[in-house]
């Protein structure tokens, strides 16, 4: 086969090995200039052999899942390719913190903010790093006190997944590991509060939309369980953090030191697209938030249609406060898709940011295979469709003060 790219002819019928080898051959000592990042990142690595694989990377990162999450695959590359070892790093929109863990592994100091309580819960337990020995000595020492639990303060939304005898151990245990500050433990149990495999703790449900059971929950025992989960993100080696800023906050009021920070990668709500608090509305129940604060906490997210640039804007301001000068902001965002037509978000959050000091490099396409394109719109397991979202949009652009 022959392969063209620019002018240069490669007879070679393993392209993606080529480009795997050509950044292998850079190791760590990737040049960082304008140029470079657009043309390394336009390569689009991630799409290639190994790395194409939705569950690419360490086993934290499948704690639990989240909604329109990118792969980390997708943001070790993104990180590699436009940051040294020992940079700053800071994604103001986390969510489960995909960005801040692969920056973590690169040896990147990590700051990660988000507002959704699901999300920073799963961000704060792939960083505590306490060691498998540790975490099962203190589940096999831990007394559950079920009978304490009183469902009747359980709404009745919970109590429609779960046998009574499983929802008091998961409430007993659950006060019991917050109360000892494990986070990672924490983070463990929400993960398998709902699924739709035996390994869940709730009757079969959907992995990530939680849609009303249509079988009797039938009791499973917590603790086997959660020491199952456990061991199974511990099968790959885990090392201690260098350094990291992982807490609820929102982007709009990031507070953080002028020119602390050497890049922004992140995945910035779809706006009008992802209904980020609905979807993980059993594990925010789960952790303590009632429906009332959801609606409070949905009120305060970027994304409504009407409000969303507005917003952006102000994220803009504050991110080009704590950037450093010449350094870069790198945003994945997808396209709105209306009846009426379509609307380019990357396109006009780089519009916008050309008002603020920050100058669009170049904004690249990525294709969303269509196993892994977001199911948006649900009534139920029948109900699930892909939504049209077809492509990723990477903005990279750089900031002038």
């Amino acid at each position: 086969m022959i392969i063209v790219v620019g002018n240069k002819i490669i007879f070679n019928s393993n392209f993606s090995d080529d480009i795997l080898s050509y950044f292998s051959s850079l190791g760590d000592s990737i040049e960082i200039s304008d140029k470079k990042i657009v043309e390394h990142i336009g390569k689009k690595p991630w799409t290639l052999n190994e790395f194409k694989k939705q569950n690419w990377g360490h086993n934290f990162h499948s704690i639990a899942p989240y909604i329109g999450r990118i792969k980390p695959s997708f943001a070790h590359w993104l990180i590699k390719l436009t940051t040294n070892s020992e940079d700053t790093v800071l994604d103001p929109f986390c969510g489960v913190g995909t960005v801040p863990l692969q920056a973590d592994f690169l040896k990147r100091k990590a700051i990660g903010f988000d507002l959704n309580d699901y999300a920073i819960t799963i961000t704060k337990a792939k960083f505590d790093r306490r060691s498998l020995e540790n975490n099962l000595n203190w589940l096999d020492e831990i007394k559950l006190e079920p009978q304490k639990i009183k469902l009747s303060n359980v709404s009745e939304y919970i109590k429609q997944f779960y046998h009574p005898k499983t929802l008091k151990e998961i409430l007993s245990l659950k006060e019991k590991i917050i109360q000892s500050k494990r986070h990672f433990l924490l983070g463990c149990l929400i993960g398998i509060v709902h699924g739709h495999r035996p390994q869940y703790l709730s009757a079969w449900t959907g992995y990530i939309i939680p849609f009303s059971p249509n079988t009797l929950p039938e009791y499973k025992e917590v603790i086997p369980r959660l020491r199952a989960k456990i061991t199974r993100m511990h099968s790959d080696n885990i090392s201690k953090s260098i350094g990291s800023i992982i807490k609820k906050q929102d982007a709009k009021k990031i507070s953080l030191p002028k020119n602390s920070v050497d890049i922004v990668i992140t995945s910035p709500p779809y706006f009008d697209t992802i209904d980020y608090v609905t979807s993980n509305r059993l594990r925010l129940a789960m952790l303590g938030i009632s429906d009332d604060k959801s609606v409070n906490l949905k009120s305060k997210l970027i994304q409504k249609q009407k409000t969303y640039l507005d917003q952006m804007k102000i994220v803009g301001e504050k991110l080009h406060y704590v950037l450093k000068n010449n350094s870069y902001c790198i945003f994945v965002l997808g396209d709105v898709h209306k009846p009426n037509g379509s609307r380019n978000t990357a396109l006009e959050v780089s519009e916008i940011y050309s008002t603020l000091g920050y100058k669009t490099l170049k904004i690249i396409d990525d294709e969303i295979p269509i196993s892994t394109r977001t199911a948006t719109k649900w009534k139920g397991k029948k109900d699930m469709v892909n939504t049209k979202q077809k492509l990723d949009r990477i903005l990279i652009m750089k900031v002038e003060k």
